[in-house]
């Protein structure tokens, strides 16, 4: 029986097929198994999942707030840390919709006065715009050879079951719409109190996936993740502070030139603001069309509030709130943005720029580890490591530098 469980073994060994090894290669199909199952449920259930993605977002943003607050908070014999981190939480949250429902006391009767006027005015915007429209087609059709008009007297002539069929697909997109936007509204409704959750044991959560890596590689994924949070949380708040920053603007610039919709077309211009480049011009473009439509006689005044915006934020606010957030060159974001565009999108164009510095500090990182340094010599050295100069969202970000290592 002892020699034929020694020849078993010796027959395993001969085959060069060892059982640590076939553990091993069991836990990695395992693991990899059981990612691309969960990135097939969260693939699948992508539009369920925006509430989250945005309620993340913000999580992120505030986790500095939540860690500076519950560092300052009193340390209790016993008490657990996210005790203290759901305290701060709560203060955070009791000053945002304190926020929030003071802005709306204050700013919800101009808003609804607004979004009134310019409903009972849609009738008349629309038949002027219809005028216009038609004189122009009449002129433009005047001057066109005879033969040209009559072809486009025969396509014409199957207008009305081009709009027919069109209105149908409308309503049908619109009851579509309107039965995925209930089921966000409720993400939404519930996204504070999952927010609460992940913010308040965030520290907990990060120590658990931390701890189901393993150990050979668990210093390279630590530092990674630390440089992906690096380039992500500086370009999110900076974005997040330019967004503000150039929508207050806005929104008060229009007010107070009495523009219809000023508080919308402000909440439109740091929304887009988010989008780097072009997002400041489709801010500018919605508004004007705007105002082309219900005041054309402020165009040029309006059309020079968003130049002197413009000017404001390229001049001074992105060099000193998001300066070298990133560190890419503005002709390669150029370049960057055509390319995302063209291959995934709106959503591509938001999220390629902090993608490619991540992946720029990963390269690097892997190029130290590569050449034999060790996970904290090859941190150390990284672009994020070694790089000496602050950036200007330090006076708002508490975020640890690691210096390079004296030779």
């Amino acid at each position: 029986m002892v020699s034929g469980a020694a020849g078993a073994v010796n027959a395993g060994t001969e085959t060069g097929i060892h059982p640590h090894m076939t553990a091993h290669r069991w836990r990695v199909g395992l693991w990899l198994t059981t990612l691309l199952v969960v990135l097939w449920v969260l693939w699948s259930a992508r539009s369920a999942l925006l509430p989250f993605a945005v309620g993340g977002v913000m999580a992120y943003a505030l986790s500095p707030v939540v860690d500076r607050l519950a560092s300052v908070l009193p340390r209790l014999d016993g008490q657990r840390e996210t005790v203290r981190r759901g305290i701060a939480v709560a203060v955070i949250y009791t000053a945002f919709f304190g926020g929030i429902g003071t802005g709306a006391v204050l700013l919800a009767p101009t808003a609804f006065d607004q979004a009134n006027h310019f409903v009972d005015e849609l009738p008349n915007f629309i038949e002027g715009a219809r005028v216009q429209v038609t004189g122009w087609l009449e002129r433009t059709r005047e001057s066109l050879p005879p033969e040209i008009r009559t072809q486009i007297e025969r396509s014409t002539s199957d207008l009305s079951s081009l709009v027919s069929s069109a209105a149908v697909g409308a309503l049908q997109r619109t009851a579509s719409m309107l039965t995925g936007s209930l089921g966000m509204l409720f993400g939404f409704a519930i996204v504070p109190f999952w927010m609460f959750y992940a913010m308040r044991d965030q520290p907990t959560l990060e120590r658990n996936l931390l701890h189901a890596v393993p150990d050979a590689i668990r210093d390279d994924i630590r530092n990674v993740a630390r440089m992906a949070d690096h380039v992500v949380s500086r370009y999110i708040r900076s974005q997040l502070l330019l967004g503000l920053i150039v929508g207050t603007a806005v929104g008060a610039a229009l007010t107070v030139m009495g523009i219809q919709l000023s508080l919308g077309l402000g909440l439109w211009a740091g929304i887009t603001e988010l989008i780097p480049i072009i997002g400041p011009w489709l801010g500018a473009v919605a508004g004007l069309i705007i105002v082309a439509a219900t005041d054309p006689g402020m165009l040029i005044w309006v059309a020079l509030v968003y130049l002197m915006v413009q000017q404001l934020e390229n001049n001074l606010l992105v060099p000193r709130i998001q300066g070298h957030a990133v560190d890419i060159h503005p002709g390669m974001i150029i370049v960057l943005l055509a390319v995302a565009g063209a291959v995934w999108g709106l959503l591509g164009m938001v999220v390629v720029v902090p993608t490619t510095a991540i992946l720029r500090e990963v390269f690097w990182y892997a190029d130290r580890r590569l050449k034999g340094e060790s996970a904290v010599e090859a941190f150390a050295h990284s672009h994020m490591g070694s790089r000496q100069k602050d950036l200007p969202l330090d006076a708002y970000i508490d975020e640890p530098r690691l210096e390079a290592p004296s030779p």
